[in-house]
């Protein structure tokens, strides 16, 4: 029972993806975010580098994760974004440091519209019935002209 619900859960897990954001050193703050905005989809989640040369956090502005210290040359943990929006956040050491997670809603692949496919001939050079049987019923409609012509003028 385990087991199928690991293989059930399993492509959802691997369809999550890992964004990275950098912290960089850059004025007039002692660091910033980058990319600002990051933009990543529901499920995924953002890891932060700090590239500066001081300690930083990642905090939400709605208390929703705080990453905790950065130290320089380090990684925090994943923060997963479950939902779609657009959530704020700054460094609480350097209050002037601010970024934003933007989380797209994953849409479902629009239904098609345009007609299905036909079989096609060996060699794939197009629909096998349509193309035969037009040939056929030309071919029989010019003989049967030809017929009546060549009759009608005999017996005239």
């Amino acid at each position: 029972m385990v087991l199928v619900a690991a293989l059930l859960a399993a492509p959802a897990i691997a369809s999550a993806a890992n964004s990275s954001a950098r912290i960089i050193d850059c004025p007039p703050a002692s660091g910033c975010f980058s990319p600002n905005p990051i933009t990543i989809k529901v499920g995924d989640t953002v890891t932060w580098t700090n590239n500066g040369s001081v300690s930083h956090t990642s905090t939400s502005n709605t208390g929703a994760w705080d990453t905790g210290s950065i130290s320089s040359g380090a990684t925090s943990s994943a923060v997963a974004f479950p939902n779609a929006g657009t959530f704020p956040y700054h460094c609480t050491i350097h209050p002037s440091m601010t970024g934003t997670v933007v989380v797209s809603a994953v849409t479902a692949t629009p239904a098609t519209t345009s007609p299905p496919v036909r079989r096609l001939a060996p060699g794939g050079s197009g629909p096998v019935l349509p193309v035969a049987a037009a040939l056929l019923l030309s071919g029989i409609g010019l003989l049967a002209l030809g017929y009546r012509r060549r009759h009608r003028s005999k017996s005239l």
